[in-house]
């Protein structure tokens, strides 16, 4: 057991010898060492699902399941947006410690707007979470997507792929951006985000941008770009463009950052305030998570269904590839729920939802595989099985440019894999298309969700090589397909993605098969809790506490104790208070 002293008024933090009392609870709870976004030290309080859909917001709560409150307007009476990215849930810290802790939910908008004075712009929208309403909406450029709650500092800090900085939110201040931060050398790029209350990192902050190489430095202290390291002569050849996932670990002080358009896993030492280039990792690559107790660093390899299991050595060493996980299905990124197990460490079950293909059309029956979805393009049908399957007949663009769709401008007579414009009523204009239905373009199909789903697999079990392969909890919902880019054949796939978030012993995810709902998987049982339908597009989660509370370990001026790695984080305030309500406790 660990000790904890909790506020025994929560409505106000004051912080006296009064005010505490001991709580006993199973140490593996809340302990966080692993900054990821920012709110996972939250996630073992009672709280609830807060789902983010096109047009509204639903708070879940995962014990009836049931949506107890939903939300469609911001705080003018406007509708709330098409479309959301990232979202996490902060708390504010007060410097008057007689002031309440405030819960807020800070989530970025995917559409752009134009402002009074033309320009492209994004919002981050700012949800009070006790009110349940919106309180603020801050401008800041365009395309935000990733963001990050820079806990210790009391500060939002959300990506623009639009103009390439990071836009910096005061929790003080929720009507405006304080600051933003450079994080490009020449042109804006699609990127993340690194920061982590160790106090071996300090203020130190890694950027990825997705096509340029360099892995940029930040303080976050002083919110500025301090360097910009140049990888590309310590890489094979025109291998990995640019950066984008990143993760860093603590037991050897290495940032672990994921390649964009193949390349595999980049390895840094960022020990004794420097860069040095590790490793290229060059079959390894994926979503980089450290483990929350700082044992090993994953990846969740999309394209190639596992999930790599990385062990940390030494500074300047590179690290080992420990385990291969099984995870068919293109899992998405992990989610982390403790469990008592104290044996060979990484004592945590991991879940990842699955982002396959769902149509039933588009699967090899000879396999029972996917057959056509982003890593598997589909294109040049070879029978009329797989034009019935979905596979794409294009013909080469004369300009040069991506494929498109066969057409035909007069009727087939020897062309089975055009036999559709054999029918001289499938002419439009006097053109027909060959395979219209084919790829993303099928809009209407029959689902199959027996192979797709939510993944969990016992990493201790993993550590002890009891087991190889996640468990597939199928018909645990799906996600649309992603769309082409504009380079792309036509009709062929994107990218998909698909978010989630844990509270608890639940993992929530979207889902848009059979219906759009958010799906609630127990993680301890590993099996399905309840699918709770949405009235919109669901694109993200974020699980938010009942009521704002002091946390071990969040806030301001918390960090890791370096000498016990994965024990916890400890914030200086609640320290102070530890000490003080101890000694009362004894007199």
């Amino acid at each position: 057991l660990r000790l904890y002293f909790l506020p025994s008024r929560p409505k106000k933090m004051r912080f006296s010898l009064a005010s505490f009392f001991l709580v006993a609870v199973p140490s593996f709870l809340p302990a966080v060492s692993a900054v990821l976004y920012g709110d996972e030290g939250y996630a073992h309080l009672d709280g609830k699902f807060w789902a983010f859909y096109s047009g509204g917001v639903g708070v879940i709560d995962p014990e009836s399941c049931s949506i107890e409150t939903t939300i469609a307007l911001d705080n003018s009476g406007q509708p709330l947006p098409a479309g959301w990215s990232d979202g996490i849930y902060m708390q504010y810290f007060p410097e008057d410690s007689d002031e309440e802790l405030k819960g807020y939910i800070l989530i970025n908008s995917r559409i752009n707007r134009e402002n009074s004075l033309g320009d492209s712009v994004s919002d981050v929208y700012v949800l009070n979470t006790k009110d349940r309403k919106v309180e603020a909406i801050i401008e800041t450029g365009p395309r935000i997507v990733h963001s990050y709650g820079v806990h210790n500092r009391n500060e939002y800090w959300s990506h623009s792929d639009g103009d390439g900085h990071f836009y910096v939110v005061d929790l003080k201040d929720i009507n405006s951006f304080e600051s933003k931060v450079q994080a490009h050398a020449s042109l804006p790029f699609h990127g993340k985000l690194l920061w982590d209350e160790d106090s071996t990192l300090g203020n130190r902050g890694f950027a990825t941008a997705t096509g340029e190489q360099f892995l940029f430095e930040v303080d976050i202290a002083k919110a500025e770009l301090t360097r910009s390291y140049d990888y590309s002569s310590d890489i094979a050849s025109g291998a990995c463009r640019g950066l984008h996932a990143i993760a860093y670990s603590s037991v050897n002080e290495h940032v672990y950052a994921e390649c964009s358009g193949g390349g595999g896993t980049l390895e840094f030492d960022v020990s004794d305030g420097g860069v040095k280039f590790v490793h290229q990792h060059i079959d390894q690559t994926g979503a980089l998570y450290e483990v929350p107790d700082g044992s090993f660093v994953v990846a969740a390899n999309k394209g190639g269904d596992k999930l790599h299991v990385f062990k940390p050595n030494g500074n300047g060493s590179r690290s080992s590839l420990a385990f291969d996980v099984s995870v068919p299905g293109h899992p998405s990124s992990p989610s982390f729920y403790p469990t008592d197990s104290t044996d060979g460490g990484a004592d945590f079950i991991a879940c990842l939802p699955l982002t396959g293909n769902p149509n039933k059309a588009q699967v090899d029956f000879s396999t029972g595989e996917v057959a056509c979805d982003y890593y598997n393009q589909c294109s040049g049908p070879t029978s009329v099985n797989d034009i019935l399957s979905g596979v794409c007949l294009h013909s080469p663009s004369s300009s040069g440019g991506p494929n498109q769709l066969t057409r035909v401008t007069e009727v087939v007579t020897d062309n089975e894999l055009c036999s559709r414009c054999s029918d001289q009523t499938n002419f439009v204009d006097g053109t027909c298309t060959c395979t219209p239905e084919c790829g993303s373009c099928d809009a209407e199909f029959e689902t199959d969700l027996s192979k797709t789903g939510v993944a969990c697999v016992d990493l201790g079990a993993v550590v002890d090589g009891t087991v190889s392969a996640a468990t597939l909890i199928p018909n645990a919902g799906a996600v649309k397909q992603g769309s082409p880019y504009s380079s792309s054949n036509e009709c062929t796939y994107g990218r998909t993605y698909r978010n989630h978030k844990r509270g608890q012993k639940y993992d929530a995810s979207v889902s848009n098969f059979p219906e759009n709902s958010i799906v609630i998987v127990d993680m301890t049982t590993k099996t399905v809790k309840c699918n709770i339908p949405v009235d919109g597009a669901p694109g993200r989660i974020v699980w938010a506490p009942n009521k704002a509370q002091a946390v071990e370990g969040v806030g301001p001026g918390s960090v890791t104790d370096p000498g016990n790695s994965g024990a916890g984080t400890y914030s200086p305030v609640l320290v102070g208070a530890m000490i003080s309500g101890f000694a009362f406790a004894l007199s």
